[in-house]
């Protein structure tokens, strides 16, 4: 309950008198439910040597009682752990290999679920469709970019060839990391196309945080292509959304960083344009001074202005800006 309220903080509480209780009374079987709840909240809390004990020790029980069912849930949560911790650090190898071997694992055992059902109860559709979220997302992180679009865009096949409905949150989450790469590829429209589907499900679905990660992922987009009014009112709209839920003060704070950064990128635009005014008067000037003694003060000049241009332009990614100035 707390979980789904966003209340992370508190719930590791309640999983840890349930770890307790299950450890002193009850068979070693029955702490995976608790192992892997303990571990996603430590995730969640980024506290990651903690969720690395808690998720190795399901897999660890998984394994002993051949419950592949578990194993494949475990390596799943493994991979991400790794694969979290590898973003915070500068070049952590020994974390994209584990997870790397985590989330093929994790694959491999929701494809063979998904062949042949270990039970009536679950297709393991689910679970292969997030496999391939997960790899695309790691590649992606890797600068893999063609190697994500073929797992992201294979991932929505599957959707669509099994039929799951639109308001689905594995949907959800592929259309949000297709539009990370087709930013990445510079290809605005579909990038656009993607997160706006995100956005979508996650407002239909009451999906409050990924609603907010989706307007993120639009500022993000607007910021790129230099719309900074339509970038901030996204902010403002995740900066809402963000402050409506518990325990999410790492988002706010990100949120509102973010927004400063817009307003100095407005700042650096403005100033951008009236070095491209300046600049076009000294080009005036210096047809006039060609062949006098004051040609090479304003090719100088001249110069000296592209320079700020290049550096300010730089600064917020207008390289459009630059060429057109320098032809």
């Amino acid at each position: 309950m707390f979980i789904n309220r966003g209340e992370y903080v508190e719930a590791p509480k309640w999983f840890r008198i349930d770890y307790d209780v299950s450890n002193k009374y009850l068979p070693e079987k029955q702490l995976l439910p608790t192992c892997q709840s303990l571990g996603e909240v430590y995730l969640r809390l980024e506290h990651y040597k903690d969720a690395l004990i808690y998720l190795k020790k399901h897999l660890d029980l998984a394994k002993d009682a051949n419950d592949l069912v578990e194993q494949q849930r475990a390596s799943t949560q493994l991979g991400r752990t790794y694969h979290e911790m590898f973003l915070k650090s500068e070049d952590d190898h020994y974390s994209v290999q584990n997870a790397k071997k985590y989330f093929k694992s994790a694959m491999k055992l929701a494809q063979t679920f998904k062949e042949n059902p270990p039970n009536n109860k679950s297709s393991f559709l689910k679970e292969y469709i997030d496999a391939h979220n997960n790899i695309g997302m790691l590649e992606v992180d890797l600068d893999n970019l063609d190697e994500a679009l073929k797992f992201l865009a294979k991932g929505l096949e599957i959707c669509d060839e099994e039929e799951v409905v639109e308001d689905d949150n594995e949907r959800s989450r592929l259309h949000r990391n297709l539009g990370n790469v087709y930013m990445e590829l510079r290809r605005w429209g579909k990038a656009r196309e993607h997160i706006e589907k995100d956005i979508m499900i996650c407002k239909r679905i009451g999906h409050c945080q990924g609603e907010a990660k989706g307007y993120i992922n639009l500022d993000e987009l607007h910021y790129r292509v230099q719309r900074y009014d339509e970038a901030i009112l996204c902010y403002r709209k995740a900066l809402d959304l963000a402050k409506s839920m518990e325990d999410e003060d790492a988002l706010v704070a990100q949120i509102d960083q973010n927004i400063e950064t817009v307003k100095e990128a407005i700042n650096v635009m403005n100033d951008l344009k009236k070095e491209e005014q300046n600049l076009k008067k000294l080009k005036r000037n210096m047809v006039i001074a060609k062949g006098t003694p004051q040609e090479r003060k304003f090719l100088l000049l001249q110069n000296s202005c592209l320079d700020r241009l290049i550096e300010k332009s730089a600064m917020i990614f207008a390289w459009l800006k630059v060429s057109t100035c320098c032809i």
